[in-house]
């Protein structure tokens, strides 16, 4: 009877004891969420760290510009302080070029001819092919803001509003789970262009894409580079805007 007795009272007690211990733990707290230093600097260490970015003085990115209209052979020359030059030869198109030498933006192609660039279309330019770029987002955008999560493909991405010094807004999507950069959206002159980066592979200590795709309303090219090098000796007068004939 007393057994009977102790199995009842036992019976009674242990759910209070076991909702009593969990009444008296604290819940846990909900993961602080990343803020905008967090995401870039976690940006600079998925490239290879802010060391290694700042031993790039230069890059050499050699491949193919695939569109719907055909295959383009691309050459993309980089070099520290904001020099660079886009050359892409065109079977239907012929040879257009653009370039900043450090003062003065140029373009030239067999449309428009020889000319200089100025404004937005030159200052997104430099923004793109800064070749230490990692290291310069707070710089190149003062005013940022969080969006929250998002998907781009399969992926959680952070994704980070910027605007430029010169009013352009552009946003960026930060892959979750690694940091690095997938997708980023510039708006030009009411136009939005939708860049997304892909396999990303290490070149002298520092991870690049090595697949851009661009998207702009129905329209899309991607640019498959075949060799990207670092470091490489450009001489200062490949930058130098031609003599007009």
């Amino acid at each position: 009877m007393k057994r009977a007795k102790l199995v009842v009272l036992l019976s009674i007690l242990f759910p209070l004891l076991v909702f009593g211990q969990a009444w008296g733990k604290e819940p846990k707290p909900a993961p602080t969420p990343p803020t905008i230093e967090d995401i870039l600097e976690r940006y600079v260490r998925a490239v290879g760290g802010r060391a290694a970015v700042e031993k790039i003085t230069s890059r050499v990115m050699k491949g193919s510009l695939i569109t719907a209209a055909g295959t383009a052979r691309t050459e993309i020359y980089q070099k520290a302080p904001g020099k660079f030059l886009v050359i892409i030869d065109s079977p239907a198109g012929g040879v257009s070029k653009n370039a900043f030498d450090g003062a003065v933006a140029w373009s030239q192609n067999r449309q428009r001819g020889l000319r200089e660039m100025s404004g937005a279309e030159v200052e997104n330019f430099k923004r793109e092919y800064d070749v230490q770029r990692e290291l310069k987002l707070k710089q190149l955008y003062p005013k940022m803001g969080i969006k929250g999560l998002e998907k781009v493909g399969e992926r959680d991405a952070y994704v980070l509003t910027a605007v430029a010094a010169d009013g352009v807004e552009e946003t960026m999507y930060f892959d979750g789970e690694d940091g690095l950069l997938l997708r980023r959206d510039v708006t030009l002159q009411g136009t939005t262009i939708q860049t997304y980066f892909q396999d990303y592979r290490e070149v002298g200590g520092v991870k690049v894409p090595f697949t851009i795709k661009r998207q702009r309303g129905d329209f899309s090219f991607t640019y498959n580079f075949e060799q990207i090098e670092h470091n490489v000796a450009i001489d200062d007068t490949k930058f130098t805007k031609p003599v007009a004939n």
